[in-house]
């Protein structure tokens, strides 16, 4: 376990990792952060974080190393290091470090940059997160590592300063593999409630009845709770983007493709997400993919 004089690093602060880093600083322990956008780092300065140079200064200053990035070429790129890229993670990993790789990831990726830090006599947990800005902010999210069960434990005191629910779910990668799964069933979720939905404005219903009776049935859910009012509304804010779920779909499918399994409807799914893009929907919360569907059954849900 660790103690509050253990220093932290953070890699990362856009939308996400931004009130994620803020937890971890309240929370007491010593924060060193970098950013490609020094002004997201010049920030959490201004309340106490020392910023770092490069993602090798911040590692070599730091015992837990945190990254909280937009993909799997973005943790490649700034852990292992590419042309033209500023000195990277690995170059400041040695005995004792732990990289904690928050990103939604490819766990082939995951994994790979696991081998890499672990030759450097350094470990890595793969540790995705469920759940939007908001629960970031609180620090109620839900975290899924993958890795080794000692390691965990040792950074888990860190990982409850942004979570209250943390899974392990087995090893190097595992975790990126339970986001994937997660969020196919969340994309198809929400697909599927809008094409009902469409449905039954097309029919002649009242959205706000129809929506009404979803909620008080076995069939009510997350999406129906809580982006239901805003489809009506025509409220598309990002909680979490159409763009990020659409990548997401696209690291579901690739990783389907090398373990050699169908998985028809999330193709479909993400045909749905990427037409939305195509139109550039991505900015927009992935609720917007029920303008999609709006479109194509000439019906309008939204109010606007």
């Amino acid at each position: 376990m660790v103690s509050k004089n253990v220093s932290v690093g953070f890699i990362g602060l856009g939308n996400m990792g931004l009130p994620m880093a803020k937890n971890i600083l309240r929370a007491g322990y010593p924060l060193t952060v970098w950013n490609r956008t020094v002004e997201r780092a010049e920030n959490l300065a201004q309340v106490g974080a020392k910023v770092a140079l490069n993602p090798a200064q911040l590692a070599s200053e730091t015992s837990v190393i945190i990254t909280m990035l937009s993909g799997p070429s973005a943790v490649q790129e700034v852990v292992l290091g590419a042309t033209s890229s500023p000195p990277p993670v690995i170059d400041g990993i040695g005995a004792g470090k732990v990289l904690v790789d928050m990103t939604t990831n490819l766990p082939s990726i995951s994994k790979m940059v696991a081998d890499k830090i672990c030759e450097r006599g350094g470990d890595m947990l793969d540790a995705p997160v469920s759940g939007s800005v908001k629960p970031a902010t609180e620090g109620t999210l839900t975290i899924m590592v993958g890795g080794r069960r000692e390691t965990l434990d040792r950074v888990k005191p860190i990982l409850e300063t942004m979570g209250k629910k943390i899974f392990h779910v087995g090893g190097n990668g595992d975790g990126c593999s339970m986001k994937l799964a997660l969020n196919m069933h969340l994309g198809a979720l929400m697909a599927s409630f809008s094409e009902s939905f469409m449905f039954a404005v097309k029919a002649g219903l009242d959205p706000k009845i129809v929506l009404d009776v979803f909620n008080n049935t076995v069939l009510k859910t997350y999406i129906s709770e809580t982006k239901g009012q805003k489809i009506i509304d025509g409220d598309w804010s990002a909680a979490f983007a159409l763009g990020l779920m659409a990548k997401d779909l696209d690291l579901a499918s690739d990783t389907a493709r090398q373990m050699k399994i169908p998985i028809p409807i999330t193709s479909l799914v993400k045909e749905l997400f990427y037409a939305c893009v195509a139109n550039s929907k991505e900015n927009l919360d992935f609720s917007a993919v029920a303008t999609l569907l709006e479109q194509m059954g000439n019906v309008k849900i939204s109010a606007r």
